[in-house]
């Protein structure tokens, strides 16, 4: 699963953009928001299905931009 997050400038948290089953799914919508507002920055991150210590889910970023 990849998850797409977007932070516009001058935010704290980025929100998420959305949740692909395929890597090039979310590179499009990441690289159409971009293109749409240069001012916002995005990561696409993979999540593994596991879990740390704490409960948060163990992810790998894939991509940013």
């Amino acid at each position: 699963m990849y998850n797409v997050f977007v932070k516009k400038k001058g935010s704290y948290n980025p929100d998420l953009a959305g949740e692909f089953s395929n890597i090039n799914d979310a590179i499009k919508l990441a690289t159409d928001l971009k293109e749409k507002d240069e001012t916002i920055s995005y990561t696409i991150e993979e999540t593994t299905g596991h879990f740390d210590s704490y409960g948060e889910p163990l992810t790998t970023v894939v991509k940013r931009g």
